[in-house]
């Protein structure tokens, strides 16, 4: 249960990150960090399914 609320609040440093960047210019580490925190809604969202499933 804590490692879905871990990707839950990985995704939303990271986006505050893809956000920061975006502000500053850095395009290519933006769009990096808006990955990698779009990957970690959908494990989350995974791992939710996997739960309810079992």
């Amino acid at each position: 249960m804590g490692s879905k609320y871990l990707d839950i609040g990985l995704a939303l440093f990271m986006g505050y990150f893809a956000y920061n960047r975006y502000e500053n210019g850095q395009y290519g580490f933006a769009i990096l960090f808006a990955i990698l925190a779009l990957f970690n809604l959908v494990m989350a969202v995974i791992k939710q399914k996997n739960k309810a499933s079992s």
